[in-house]
């Protein structure tokens, strides 16, 4: 999988600094890309929750770790982890333990 934060969106001036919105696609390789996006919160939330461990959660980690001057520069970053370009590629996939623990 990978992830790529594709825009940033600055909140309107009369609304709180936790509404910046990122827009991010995310790809396994297998099937078509999902776009989404999330608010700066919501990452806020997701990263102090779930373990680290895989591309969607180094992405939030970022968005969540920059300062409010660097949330242009995260648009184009890509956070890739176990990500196969092709899906016939016969890549052995590490263990288990590489994606964090179970839910």
């Amino acid at each position: 999988m990978k992830a790529t934060i594709v825009s940033h969106e600055e909140p309107p001036e009369t609304s709180a600094a936790e509404i910046h919105r990122f827009s991010f696609k995310l790809e396994d390789g297998n099937a078509p890309p999902l776009t989404e996006s999330i608010s700066l919160r919501t990452a806020r939330v997701i990263v102090d929750n779930l373990p680290d461990g895989n591309a969607f959660i180094k992405m939030l980690q970022a968005i969540v770790n920059a300062q409010p001057g660097q949330y242009d520069a995260l648009v184009g970053n890509v956070f890739p982890d176990h990500f196969s370009t092709s899906p016939s590629d016969d890549r052995r996939m590490p263990g288990r333990n590489s994606e964090g623990p179970p839910p």
